[in-house]
């Protein structure tokens, strides 16, 4: 059985020679992210998954 699984391209970045990157302001609004915020990226098989942190 399949998940039902809903995508939605919020914008995209890209990578700076310091291997920096801008999050889309979409992003930013939509998970009501501020200057400050830790973020998380883990690792789900293929994937790279980037969530914000539960911790301060």
């Amino acid at each position: 059985m399949s998940k039902n699984v809903r995508k939605e391209i919020l914008g995209m970045s890209k990578l700076t020679y310091k291997f920096q990157l801008t999050l889309p302001k979409r992003v930013r609004e939509r998970f009501a992210l501020k200057e400050g915020d830790i973020l998380v990226f883990l690792a789900e098989d293929s994937r790279l998954i980037l969530t914000k942190s539960t911790e301060s």
